[in-house]
């Protein structure tokens, strides 16, 4: 298949009211377009992250006070309520576990033992 060279060239044609210089100029208006419109998608979409990334960091903090007064109870020697606040919820969580493990009973550390259970 031969290409027509002859059909993709552009001639300025005063007849038609369409030359290089308004084509040139539709095609950076569109552009201009294109791209405010992009960064107002972006705008949009962080706000909504970042007020998704607010909501989770409330949830973690309501499960951490939660955590807290259990972890204060049984190692109030070792850590206070200023402290664990301080730490990331990860941590907090980390050291509820730990203090769980502790605490279970002889007859339950003695089966989870036996029967090899995590």
């Amino acid at each position: 298949m031969a290409i027509d060279r002859e059909a993709f060239k552009i001639e300025p044609d005063d007849d038609d009211g369409l030359s290089v210089m308004s084509f040139a100029r539709h095609l950076e208006e569109d552009s201009e377009r294109k791209k405010n419109k992009a960064a107002l998608e972006f705008e949009e979409m962080g706000g909504k992250y970042l007020k998704e990334i607010n909501i989770k960091k409330s949830k973690k903090g309501l499960k951490q006070r939660k955590l807290i007064p259990y972890i204060i109870k049984h190692r109030g020697d070792i850590y206070d309520e200023e402290d664990l606040m301080s730490y990331s919820f990860e941590d907090v969580q980390d050291i509820y576990d730990e203090l769980k493990i502790e605490k279970k009973p002889f007859v339950t550390k003695f089966f989870h033992f036996l029967f090899n259970i995590d």
